[in-house]
Parts: C-alpha cells; structure tokens; sequence
C-alpha cells in the first residue's frame, strides 16, 4: 500500500508539473543533440573485416583459429600498425612522455578489437575518424599478421633445413672415409667388381687349365685370385656400406630440398571472407542513444527533485 501511494503521489507530482517536465524532457533533448553533435565530439567510422586461418599448423592444443588471434595480439603486428600509420601523431599522443606508449597502447587496444565468432572465424573491427584510413587499417593488419605468420614459419623451416644440412654435411664425411678405403684396395690390389672379377679369374683358370698354359700366365690370374680372396671380404663390406650411406644421403637430400622449399614459400595464412570498405555512415557517436539516456535521465531527476521540493513545502 505504500509504495502505492507513493506512486500515485509521483503521478500527482508529474500531473501538476507536467509543463516543467516538458520543459526539461525538450531541453535535455536539446543540448544532448547538439553536445552530441559533430562540433563537440568527433565521429569515428567503423570497418569491419572476417577472414579464416589457412596454411597455419597448430601447435599444443590450440586451434588454428586461436593461433591466428596470438598472431593479431602479437606486439611485432602491433608495432608495425604503429609505424606504418604514425599512430602516435594520428591519435595525438606523445609517446615520448612518461606514460606515452602506455597511452598509445590503450588506444590502439581501443580502437582495434580482433575477436573469434561462434564460426570458428576472426572478426576484424577497426574505428578512426577517417572511414578510408579505417579500412586501410584493416587490410594493412590482415598483411602483418601474413607476414608475422611468415617470420615464424621461416624461422622453424630454417632450424629443419640447419638440421638436414648438418646431418648432409655428416653423411658426406662418411661416405669420402668410405670411398677413400674402396679407392686405396682399387689402386693397390685392382679390386673393381668382386662379383664379376671373381667369375672371370675362375674361367680364366679353366681356360688355362685346359690350354695347359706357361706358369707365368698362371701368375697374373693368381695374383688377382689372392687380391680377391684377402681382400674381398673387406671390398664387399666397404661397397655395401657405402650404398647404404648413399640411400641415407638421398632421403636427407629429398628432405632438405622440400625444406628449402617451404623455406622460400610465399604463403598467405588469413583467407579473407568479408573485406573491408569505407563506411559512409559513422559508428561513433550513436547520437539517438545519446539523446534517449539524456532525455531520460534529465526527466527522471527533474521528477524526483519536484517530489523532494513539493515534500519539503508540505
């Protein structure tokens, strides 16, 4: 029942100053129309952007979209939208002051909001007082985050391509120790091929035999039999090891190669759904919220100071 008739005491209040009430409610209508007008605060524009992450490889548990919303907060992509587009003059502050990075940052944060939607995509929303210089803020962000995704990429590929390269430089070693043992029992006991030398010093012997050759062609044939029987074993080692370092050398040659490759690639790792365009219309201020909040709330206390008034003179 109280709060009854305290209503209704305000609707009597309201009923009997109805005039400056509307006084008040076209008044505050008024001035928060002009204070909220181009002279006093200036309009910002809105450029909006989505794009999705591609060519990006996850590491931990993280999505690629996640990845690629690191890559947008990253402090190198920050820096180079400041240098790019001077914001330190665009937005007026002196970053050689005291808190004047600190300042240039909120800004920045203020200005520029990267968020992932419920469709696993990245939405882009830049705001400036120039509806082109907010797009172009949106394309050139997009381009450093390819180029930050690029710096990290090249610089895992170039660790893999130092491995490859190390582990070349290493099978190169062994395979020179290798040949040069091979070259030695080449040059000093003429071992070329056992298996085929082998076939032709055992016709050789049955030629022989049968042509009941001199003791001295004997000679030459026997030498060679004695090369192959001493050293032969060693030649069949040393040829197979060398085989299998020289497959070992072409699958890391294989892998260095795609390695330097990927290396050079240019790739690009955002694939933009919807671009951004200079808006025509501003998004900052919203002048009717403005108005509605004023209006409002001008009313409103205007009410509750008439209700105290009216009290106090009773």
């Amino acid at each position: 029942m109280k709060t009854f008739f305290q209503n209704l005491d305000l609707y009597k209040v309201a009923s009997r100053r109805k005039l400056h009430l509307g006084a008040v409610f076209v008044s505050a209508g008024i001035l928060a129309a002009v204070f909220s007008s181009d002279l006093f605060i200036t309009p910002k524009y809105r450029s909006t952007a989505f794009v999705y992450p591609v060519n990006i490889i996850p590491y931990s548990m993280e999505t690629p979209t996640e990845q690629l919303l690191q890559l947008f907060g990253s402090a190198d992509v920050r820096a180079m939208m400041i240098r790019k587009f001077r914001l330190g003059d665009h937005y007026g502050i002196d970053t050689a002051a005291a808190n004047g990075k600190s300042r240039l940052f909120l800004k920045y944060e203020e200005n520029i909001v990267v968020k992932k939607t419920e469709y696993e995509s990245v939405k882009i929303e830049i705001l400036d007082e120039d509806p082109r210089t907010a797009s172009e803020m949106v394309n050139e962000l997009i381009h450093f985050v390819d180029v930050k995704a690029r710096m990290v990429q090249r610089e895992k590929t170039a660790e893999v391509v130092k491995i490859y390269s190390d582990q070349l430089s290493h099978k190169r070693r062994q395979m020179d120790s290798v040949d040069k043992v091979l070259g030695d029992l080449r040059v000093r006991y003429g071992l070329l091929d056992y298996k085929s030398q082998s076939k032709e010093v055992t016709k050789s012997f049955l030629k022989l035999a049968s042509n009941n050759s001199s003791l001295s062609q004997y000679r030459g044939v026997d030498t060679l039999y004695r090369h192959l029987q001493h050293k032969g074993g060693d030649f069949i080692a040393l040829s197979s090891q060398y085989d299998a370092l020289l497959d070992d050398y072409n699958l890391i040659k294989t892998n260095y190669d795609q390695a330097v490759i990927d290396l050079n690639k240019e790739l690009t790792y955002t694939n933009v759904i919807s671009r951004p365009y200079p808006s025509d219309s501003k998004a900052y201020p919203v002048r009717w919220v403005i108005v509605l909040i004023s209006v409002f709330s001008a009313t409103l206390l205007a009410l509750v100071v008439f209700v105290i008034a009216d009290r106090n003179k009773i």
